[in-house]
């Protein structure tokens, strides 16, 4: 559903599809890596297990045709929102991880499990193609605690400076944000630097020994040594809840196995097949 379009309308539209044609469009249940517990107990997805989706349509792939969308980077997350059948939130509040549960289960609804890319054997550097089988991927649940539950937040000390942090994982609306950010600043000075490292810090830290200004944690930030940025950034990679997008391959031309991470490549969405 589009960002204009009446959820009455498509109500009907539904209607008509079962009563005039008798196609019923699956809806089905998505489970929630983060299980709700981040979320605001204000929020309907507060301690929620599951999501329903309906299944992609003809109306989803217009939207990922859509220039405007592409250009700015929403074309995915407009997708997402017009398959989810409960509006009552925004898709845009959501962590990276449960948005990237939905976007999976969006893309077998409509293009089916089989996800084609390519690998480069480790051992003789030959050139496989992979079929991956999506239903196949697990999914990282929530480990760690948080500082409460209906509060994305946790702690954790660095190893060097020993300070204590809190962090949270980041949102869509975060991951938007940050992005438009960088862009901004490329254009403004002209720069070819790309701050992922610090941009993605000053994001996911929400204070250092208690202090919670933003100017003062991004000076932090900047000057924070290497090895406590990367203990940190690994940290929360190995604990953030979302998707395992671990899978393995044995080259077919040695047989040695190799394990890689599941890129999204333009045909996780735009099948050639």
């Amino acid at each position: 559903m589009s960002r204009k379009e009446d959820p009455l309308n498509v109500a009907t539209k539904q209607s008509v599809m079962k009563d005039e044609f008798g196609w019923d469009i699956p809806i089905e249940s998505v489970p929630l890596p983060t299980r709700g517990r981040l979320y605001s107990p204000d929020s309907t997805l507060f301690n929620r297990d599951t999501v329903p989706i309906r299944a992609m349509t003809a109306h989803e792939e217009d939207i990922l045709t859509s220039q405007a969308f592409i250009k700015e980077g929403t074309v995915v997350n407009q997708v997402i929102k017009s398959c989810i059948t409960d509006k009552s939130f925004d898709v845009d509040d959501l962590t990276i991880g449960d948005r990237n549960a939905l976007m999976m289960a969006v893309r077998i609804t409509g293009y089916g499990p089989e996800y084609n890319v390519s690998g480069n054997c480790g051992d003789c550097s030959h050139s496989n193609s992979v079929t991956v089988n999506l239903t196949d991927l697990a999914i990282k649940r929530l480990q760690i605690e948080p500082i409460e539950d209906g509060r994305n937040e946790f702690e954790y000390s660095l190893p060097v400076t020993k300070k204590k942090v809190t962090f949270k994982f980041l949102t869509t609306n975060d991951e938007l944000d940050r992005s438009a950010a960088n862009r901004n600043t490329k254009a403004a000075f002209g720069t070819k630097l790309e701050k992922n490292v610090t941009s993605y810090l000053k994001y996911t830290i929400l204070s250092v020994e208690g202090v919670t200004d933003k100017n003062k944690i991004h000076h932090f930030v900047t000057y924070m040594p290497a090895f406590d940025s990367k203990s940190l950034r690994k940290f929360i990679n190995d604990n953030e809840p979302g998707m395992d997008m671990s899978s393995s391959y044995v080259c077919e031309k040695c047989n040695h196995m190799n394990n890689f991470n599941l890129p999204l490549t333009s045909e996780f969405f735009w099948p050639s097949t």
